[in-house]
């Protein structure tokens, strides 16, 4: 496999990092420009894009029509979306929020339709457990195009993870804001914000990819190990391969459970 661009990215400046901590855990969202160049954008979104024209609903399911414009395995549709993992920024932003052996929940596309919008419009965060002070999962947003006003952005109600009571609509309605950012940029969120996507006004696609990470004791939403093809897994960085679950994973047998301390699939110091 070739090498991956992504682990070749230098380290954000500590600044940019500590206010992106700060906002992020004061008002719940943060955004980071410039971090991934022009030419870096247009493959992912060449990528994305016949994802999205390959895509078929499940027969009978009613939440697979619901999320044609979310694509759920992207990391089998091209091994460049697994070497996103690799970036060592992703470290710097989410070690201080979840620690520093935190994992993949789930890696998705959302993409806004020419005068239309997705399943995320609706009012909703993708985080159910609350406990005031602990942040149990963040959400990254990649803005393959610019967010602005005629395309959709992202609209958040800032302060919203401190609360426990989901905000009813009226009240959403007048106090959110829409999250504006240029394309490149990397929108970091704590999970339990209340936000939901807007609707492309525009006649262009308005793309984006998504991931929700967490902490390393949590189950992800898909077993990513065993689902992503190890032709796309088998080169990439310890970084890497600790984020897609590499490190936590259970034994199936009492060979596995007594293998030699380097060999064991659940590592030590996993958090």
């Amino acid at each position: 496999m070739a090498h991956s661009m992504f682990a070749d990215f230098a380290a954000l400046p500590e600044s940019v990092v500590a206010e992106a901590i700060y906002l992020v855990r004061s008002r719940g969202y943060a955004a980071v420009p410039g971090f991934y160049p022009a030419s870096v954008r247009e493959q992912l979104k060449s990528e994305l894009a016949a994802a999205l024209a390959a895509y078929s609903p499940f027969p009978g399911s009613e939440r697979s029509e619901q999320d044609r414009y979310h694509i759920h395995d992207l990391m089998n549709r091209s091994h460049v979306f697994s070497q996103m993992t690799e970036d060592p920024r992703l470290q710097q932003l989410l070690a201080p929020l979840l620690g520093e052996s935190w994992i993949m929940y789930a890696f998705t596309s959302s993409s806004l339709p020419p005068g239309g919008t997705n399943y995320g419009a609706r009012l909703h965060n993708d985080c159910p457990r609350f406990s005031p002070g602990y942040i149990f999962n963040v959400g990254l947003i990649w803005a393959l195009d610019e967010f602005g006003e005629e395309n959709g952005g992202t609209q958040v109600l800032p302060g919203s993870q401190h609360i426990e009571a989901a905000p009813d609509e009226q009240s959403f309605n007048k106090h959110c804001v829409r999250v504006t950012a240029p394309a490149g940029a990397l929108i970091v969120f704590n999970a339990r914000l209340f936000h939901r996507a807007g609707e492309n006004r525009t006649s262009s696609w308005r793309h984006a990819l998504t991931m929700n990470v967490c902490r390393s004791y949590m189950k992800p939403r898909m077993d990513w190990v065993r689902l992503i093809k190890p032709e796309y897994t088998a080169n990439l960085s310890p970084q890497a391969r600790r984020i897609l679950g590499f490190d936590t994973r259970l034994a199936t047998t009492m060979d596995e459970f007594f293998l030699p301390e380097q060999e064991r699939l659940y590592k030590p110091g996993q958090g």
